[in-house]
């Protein structure tokens, strides 16, 4: 990884028009590191809500990494429900030793939280009832991962709970799936932010998957506004850090999934738009030939590399048209960024199938 070769930082070009952080190296997420360490005092409440929320998600998403390493190590089975308080003291806890700062529980507020959003916080711990006492699959990523929880910063999302029955028919096997898996995102994370948070307790020591699962890189194109370099560089760093504390786990890269910034969903046009000449960067969509650019060195880089392999999700979420290249209709939504229930059922059951052949040794095609 050479960060002195990188031709330009920002994907407008030249390096001070984005918000792009090192690829190489671990930033914690909230949005306001710098600020939230000892910056300006004019912005301290928004920093304060904004590390608070994504450090809270991150605590959940540790401990629950341990309560699995756990079951998986011991062979037992057991269903992980997680007490609102529990979650505060942790969080309590990790924000004094991590800046030896005092927040104010926020127990009033969720103790004014009504009985059915309590509830819904249970989360199902895919049972370890296969042979071996190693979880199958570990899905990192952002959003589009923690949307697999039914979750947005550790916190219950309605238009979620469909995606996570989804993912847990297709990766609990008590539930029918063929293997075991759990699903760790937040919302928002960059490269560098999932990089912090595999380094700081989400990939505990006894949490040792057959495989890791990556899907990362839409949000630094969309939130930090990086260059395709530094989004490679980013993706690669991850693996790097994966393969040293996991040196016996296969990792699989994910494929960036799709961004289309027109209702229509549309990638690459072949007509008539592409013939209109606009200023407005969201107009051209700039973003699927950089992703596909990304993807690119991507799978070529996994195709020289032990036990690290390649998935396209394009065969799920792309198709050709006679006008172009589009987003399959009905696999995403919210702005053509996140898949929807449909979206993920399919592309969990192509995930399945690749599971199939790497972790039951069959023959790649």
């Amino acid at each position: 990884l050479h960060i002195g070769d990188v031709d330009h930082w920002c994907i407008h070009g030249g390096d001070v028009s984005c918000v792009c952080e090192d690829p190489t190296e671990p930033t914690f997420g909230g949005g306001y590191v710098d600020s939230f360490l000892g910056g300006e005092e004019e912005e301290e409440e928004e920093v304060d809500d904004s590390a608070k929320h994504w450090m809270k998600a991150h605590t959940k998403n540790k401990k629950r990494a341990e309560r699995i390493a756990e079951l998986f190590s011991s062979g037992k089975q057991g269903t992980l429900s997680p007490d609102i308080e529990d979650w505060d003291d942790d969080w309590d806890h990790v924000m004094d030793d991590l800046y030896n700062s005092e927040y104010e529980n926020d127990k009033e507020e969720e103790e004014g939280e009504d009985d059915a959003t309590t509830t819904t916080t249970t989360t199902n711990v895919p049972s370890s009832s296969s042979s071996s006492n190693t979880i199958d699959v570990v899905f990192l990523g952002d959003s589009i991962t923690e949307q697999r929880q039914g979750t947005q910063f550790g916190e219950i999302v309605d238009d979620y709970i469909g995606i996570k029955k989804v993912f847990e028919k297709q990766f609990t096997k008590e539930k029918g799936g063929m293997f075991d898996g759990v699903a760790l995102g937040l919302a928002g994370d960059t490269s560098p932010n999932l990089l912090w948070r595999i380094m700081n307790g989400e990939i505990p020591p006894n949490l040792n998957p057959a495989v890791f699962w990556i899907t990362i890189g839409t949000n630094d194109f969309l939130k930090t506004q990086c260059s395709e370099e530094v989004v490679l560089l980013g993706i690669l760093r991850i693996v790097e850090e994966i393969q040293y504390q996991k040196p016996s786990s296969i990792i699989v890269i994910n494929s960036i999934l799709p961004i289309s910034t027109r209702s229509n969903g549309v990638l690459d046009d072949r007509g008539p738009f592409r013939k209109v000449k606009t200023t407005v960067v969201h107009d051209s969509n700039i973003w699927w030939p950089a992703i596909v650019s990304v993807n690119n060195e991507l799978e070529k880089f996994a195709s020289e590399q032990h036990n690290v392999k390649y998935f396209d999700a394009n065969k799920v979420f792309v198709e050709e048209r006679s006008d172009g290249t589009y987003i399959v209709e009905g696999t995403m939504m919210r702005a053509n960024v996140h898949p929807s229930k449909e979206g993920h059922k399919a592309w969990g059951k192509a995930i399945t199938e690749r599971l199939d052949i790497i972790l039951n040794k069959k023959h790649e095609i």
